[in-house]
C-alpha cells in the first residue's frame, strides 16, 4: 500500500481512480502509483510485515473467524487479515491497558 500526497492538501475527490481526503489517497497498484510518481505526487510506500495469516486459506482463516467470534464469509482475504490485524492490534492494546491497572 502506498500513501500519495497531492500538492493541493486541501483536495477532495477522485483522481486516476484514487480517492483523495486532505491531499492524501491510497493505493496499492503499481501502475497507478508509477503515474502518480511521474507526475509531481509524493509517494510513501508503507512496507508491510507477513503475518501468520499471510499463509493461510481462505477456508482456515474463516473458520478462524468463526472460532474468535466474527463472521469473516463474505469478505475477501485481503480485507479478512486486515480484519485479524486489527482485532489483534485491539487486543494487544486491551492488554497493555489492563497491564498499566
Amino acid at each position: 500500500m502506498a500513501k500519495i500526497y497531492c500538492n493541493n492538501k486541501g483536495f477532495n475527490g477522485i483522481s486516476a481512480s484514487v480517492n483523495f481526503v486532505d491531499g492524501v489517497g491510497d493505493s496499492n497498484i503499481p501502475h497507478l502509483i508509477s503515474w502518480f510518481k511521474e507526475n509531481g505526487y509524493t509517494i510513501i510506500e508503507e512496507k508491510i510485515e507477513p503475518s501468520v495469516y499471510d499463509s493461510m486459506s481462505y477456508k482456515e482463516l474463516t473458520e478462524l473467524a468463526k472460532e474468535r467470534g466474527f463472521n469473516g464469509i463474505g469478505l475477501k482475504k485481503e480485507p479478512l487479515i486486515k480484519a485479524f490485524l486489527d482485532l489483534d492490534a485491539k487486543n494487544e492494546d486491551d492488554k497493555n491497558i489492563k497491564m498499566e491497572e
